[in-house]
């Protein structure tokens, strides 16, 4: 009886541990904090007596209620399963909402950037499409300047040449003046002054001043300009040793070549110039002896120094023009890497005009003595005039240079226009000198 008795009092303590272990196993999975450890009666040895011991890290579960007419309150527990469960949920819910609004925003932020991008991509369009359009419009400016400053230079120098003595000379040390301005501001940009310094200001001073000296002596002593040249070189060079103490070899040559580009170079222009010898008489096709006799005492005495300077400068023209149009139109193979935009077809217009000009001129004045001595006059002006715009770009590829300077609108600098002239003095003065005399062609 009880024993009976004891099965029926502990009947309601084992169907509310039973009732009570459900919720709180729901709590568990539900909850991220609750880890179960272990399960204990709590007092009895038996596991359906007593209250239910939940041990977790955080939290312990309360003992159900046992009421007096032995059912027992389970709501508590399953409240609190609920609201472990509602919270979760939210929690869940929550961060769901917030991955979807990062989503949202990322996508958001995408598509804006590939809005931007697209707008970037359509404005560099239409910067494009404006540069194109305004490229010749550019080029059609350059163009007019280069043509309308060239008739200038062209029909000054012309008059230079004819009035020949002071006013030619000035023309010259104008030219010489800057041309070494322009000269050294090539040694002394990035390009160039990186790899090799450039000699001292004073040196390059000393320089220009010298290079004028060799003009002015070359006129004033009827073009001995080879010992003023080898002089002005001892001076330079030891003005290097005593300004700097310890130059470098590419100082030393610098400035010698500078000395001789800009200075004894031009000085044969002033030696061709001042060639005093009788030229022979003036043949312009149409008119007759008496005409050209009534006319004669309002034109200069012809020499054979104003016949060649004017054949020189004209056939230089010539090349420059005709190699220009002829490439420009017909130009399909480079001629050489130092300037790509120079072409086989060009150099062969260039050479062409050179040659017709001076058989032009040997119409004209009947010098030099012979139709093919003529051709020949044009051919090495050609060349020394196609040398020397080469090795002005040499020194501009290596300075990182456009052009030597910017005097002459749609040309560059002076020695961007006088690179042809550079060498044809030389040249010219070596050909009627020493050559056209031995064949009696002078």
């Amino acid at each position: 009886m009880s024993s009976c008795l004891g099965r029926q009092q502990a009947a309601p303590g084992m169907r509310a541990a039973r009732a009570l272990a459900p919720a709180c196993r729901v709590r568990q999975l539900l909850s991220a904090r609750p880890v179960p450890r272990s399960w204990a009666l709590a007092g009895s040895s038996s596991p359906c007596n007593g209250a239910i011991s939940w041990e977790t890290e955080a939290s312990v579960v309360p003992e159900p209620e046992v009421r007096a007419d032995g059912s027992v309150a389970v709501a508590t527990a399953a409240t609190e399963g609920v609201a472990a469960v509602g919270l979760d949920g939210n929690a869940a819910v929550a961060a769901n909402g917030a991955t979807a609004a990062a989503g949202d925003a990322a996508a958001a932020s995408e598509q804006q950037a590939q809005e931007l991008q697209q707008q970037a991509d359509g404005l560099q369009q239409q910067a494009e499409e404006l540069q194109q359009q305004a490229q010749p419009a550019k080029k059609g400016s350059n163009f007019i300047n280069r043509v309308v400053f060239g008739i200038i230079l062209g029909f000054g120098g012309a008059a230079v040449v004819f009035a020949g003595q002071i006013p030619y000379l000035c023309a010259a040390l104008f030219v010489v003046y800057q041309a070494t301005q322009e000269f050294f501001g090539m040694l002394t940009s990035k390009g160039i002054s990186k790899g090799t310094p450039p000699p001292t200001p004073f040196v390059s001073a000393a320089t220009t001043a010298l290079c004028l000296s060799i003009t002015a002596f070359t006129f004033v002593s009827q073009g001995r300009s080879g010992a003023a040249m080898s002089f002005a070189a001892f001076i330079l060079l030891a003005m290097n040793i005593l300004v700097d103490r310890k130059p470098t070899f590419a100082q030393l040559t610098a400035s010698v070549f500078g000395l001789f580009y800009c200075g004894y170079l031009p000085s044969f222009w002033i030696k061709l110039r001042n060639l005093n010898i009788a030229g022979p008489q003036l043949q312009l096709p149409g008119l007759s002896s008496e005409s050209l006799a009534a006319i004669s005492p309002y034109l200069p005495t012809l020499t054979v120094g104003l016949v060649a300077t004017l054949t020189s400068v004209a056939c230089i023209i010539a090349a420059d023009t005709g190699a220009y149009f002829v490439g420009k139109n017909l130009g399909r193979t480079k001629l050489t890497e130092i300037s790509p935009k120079k072409t086989v077809e060009g150099a062969i217009g260039g050479l062409a005009s050179a040659v017709l000009v001076a058989a032009l001129f040997w119409q004209i004045f009947g010098w030099p003595g012979s139709m093919a001595a003529a051709a020949g006059y044009g051919v090495l002006t050609f060349v020394s005039s196609l040398f020397g715009d080469l090795i002005e770009s040499i020194m501009k590829r290596d300075a990182g240079l456009k052009d030597s300077g910017n005097l002459i609108p749609g040309h560059g600098g002076l020695l961007d226009r006088m690179d042809s002239y550079m060498f044809s003095g030389a040249v010219a003065y070596f050909y009627i000198t020493l050559v056209l005399p031995r064949f009696g062609l002078l």
